[in-house]
């Protein structure tokens, strides 16, 4: 029997469509766009009002940190899944697995299929050397078949120049992605905050953006000498978005993604020992934050990452010093960016939700048409969010900003045409 959805009160958000910023129907059927307009009127089997709240292709996340399997109580497949749909995600690219970690084959296997059938789809990232090391490459065809979407050795860790050449070139040669966070700890020993007047103040060893530039400048030119793209995790520093923007000016195909933190807060967010606020690469100063932004509208950067790091309460509830690195942004991410970017009109920055990720990972992103998969995305650009009001799906302790009034609203999300309800809306 036809399963069919109409869609109705809701305004188009995709700036290639001719209905943008437009009341429609949209009438979807056995999970694909049937028709877009008004007056669509038929019996269906059931029936959504968004009340005039936007409707944009589902969102894509590029990167975030799920310690299952191993650790599930930080956070599980299911659980991640579950947060990422509350923030309004349909597909998320993640690094899965703490014990096994996703060196192999058979754990990326495992999460590609136990990912396929959740309410947001988690596309597995493979670690790029064995155990996320950065000593000695893994199995990357291996783990390619297996369903791997790309390859790195996430927010920790960083192969040294000569493996990173290895890995570039091999991964061109396959036609796969190598993503790269750069970050030197020789710069930066024991640091756990951004070098600047805030961590002098509070007695802290500092990680300097230098620690971050020394190794973005020695991936650039790698990339100009074997003659590949650069994929670069995890910017965050006004000197980095100057190096990026002059390499694209040189010729270099680089893209670029910035953690959704960096956009909101500051070093000085830290004065009160948030452990929650503990993460990597480390909130800088005002500077910085105001050139992050400026990268992304001007599109030296490319994409927003949640940079979902889930610990429970035992690695985190401790002195700042020995705690663990990490925040659980999944759920947050588009307050957050609703925030970050209130003074500006959301043509400019809301398409970053659902086209950004996409191009950071080489995806091609459709927009909404007729005959394309109805994955789709319900919001609101205005009312409240604090997350300490909210049902959390997450598992993780290390929620950041909680009681933080944000802006922003998801509704729901349509995957493969089946609807999932947020919370009642707030006004």
């Amino acid at each position: 029997m036809n399963h069919t959805t109409l869609l109705q009160n809701v305004r188009l958000f995709d700036l290639n469509s001719d209905y943008h910023n437009q009341l429609v129907e949209i009438l979807i059927k056995d999970g694909q766009i049937e028709a877009i307009g008004e007056g669509l009127g038929m019996a269906a089997s059931e029936l959504i009002d968004g009340h005039g709240a936007y409707v944009s292709l589902g969102w894509m996340d590029a990167f975030g940190v799920c310690p299952d399997p191993g650790e599930p109580w930080k956070e599980s497949l299911i659980s991640y899944s579950q947060a990422a749909q509350q923030g309004g995600f349909t597909q998320v690219a993640a690094l899965c697995g703490q014990n096994p970690k996703s060196d192999n084959e058979s754990v990326i296997a495992q999460v590609k299929q136990v990912g396929s059938q959740l309410s947001a789809e988690i596309l597995p990232w493979g670690l790029a050397s064995v155990q996320g090391d950065g000593k000695e490459m893994a199995e990357v065809y291996e783990m390619h078949v297996a369903g791997a979407v790309a390859f790195t050795d996430g927010m920790h860790s960083s192969a040294s120049v000569g493996l990173r050449s290895k890995l570039m070139q091999y991964c061109k040669s396959l036609g796969l992605q190598y993503t790269h966070f750069p970050y030197q700890k020789a710069l930066a020993a024991d640091g756990k905050m951004h070098e600047g007047l805030v961590n002098a103040s509070l007695g802290f060893k500092g990680m300097p953006a230098v620690s971050e530039t020394v190794e973005l400048l020695s991936d650039i030119e790698m990339a100009k000498h074997l003659g590949c793209g650069l994929s670069v995790l995890g910017v965050s520093s006004a000197e980095s978005v100057e190096i990026i923007r002059k390499a694209k000016s040189d010729g270099v195909a680089i893209v670029a993604s910035v953690p959704v933190l960096n956009l909101l807060l500051t070093d000085e967010a830290l004065t009160g020992f948030d452990e929650n606020l503990k993460v990597i690469p480390p909130l800088r100063g005002e500077r910085d934050r105001q050139a992050l932004l400026e990268g992304l509208l001007d599109g030296t950067l490319t994409a927003v990452v949640s940079n979902h790091h889930p610990e429970d309460i035992e690695s985190k509830k401790v002195e700042f010093d020995y705690a663990a690195w990490g925040a659980a942004t999944l759920s947050m991410t588009f307050p957050i960016l609703c925030k970050a970017f209130e003074q500006v009109s959301p043509d400019r920055w809301v398409p970053l939700m659902y086209a950004g990720s996409r191009t950071f990972m080489g995806v091609e992103t459709k927009g909404i048409a007729v005959g394309v998969s109805a994955d789709l995305t319900l919001f609101e650009l205005d009312g409240t969010y604090v997350a300490s009001a909210e049902k959390q799906f997450s598992r993780a302790y290390n929620i950041p900003c909680a009681d933080m009034p944000l802006k922003g609203r998801v509704l729901g999300t349509l995957r493969k045409g089946c609807y999932m309800k947020n919370d009642v809306r707030q006004n």
